[in-house]
């Protein structure tokens, strides 16, 4: 069976073969498959959601620089970094121009490779 989680880690990594993935998506992804969520369980499953998929290997966290919006990914260590996504996300969630661009996923090779089978087997299913 499909969990809610692996509906959004699915689609996220989809996403991330045509772009950069934003905080704001992740947050967007939760809250649809989970209707009926609090704001603070939307909050922990985007941040448990985003911990699995850097955990897996399948995203890298970063922020956009330059006028290119070119992807800086960051260092530490996966709790500091999910530290760092909570700082600004739940401390500041009721401002979303502060947090929904703060925070962006890029895939990394791994995730584009499953990213790539999800697709395929999505495309299979249709014919």
């Amino acid at each position: 069976m499909t969990t809610a989680r692996d509906k959004v880690r699915e689609e996220l990594l989809t996403d991330g073969l045509a772009d950069y993935v934003d905080l704001g998506a992740v947050d967007s992804q939760v809250t649809r498959h989970n209707p009926q969520a609090s704001v603070s369980a939307v909050q922990r499953e985007t941040l448990e959601t985003i911990r699995s998929l850097v955990s897996d290997g399948l995203f890298q966290l970063g922020a956009l620089s330059g006028e290119r919006g070119n992807f800086v990914g960051w260092d530490g260590s996966l709790d500091e970094l999910i530290q760092r996504v909570s700082d600004v996300y739940v401390t500041q969630y009721d401002d979303p121009p502060t947090w929904v661009w703060a925070v962006w996923m890029e895939l990394t090779d791994k995730g584009e490779r499953v990213a790539r089978e999800i697709e395929a087997r999505s495309k299979d299913s249709l014919t």
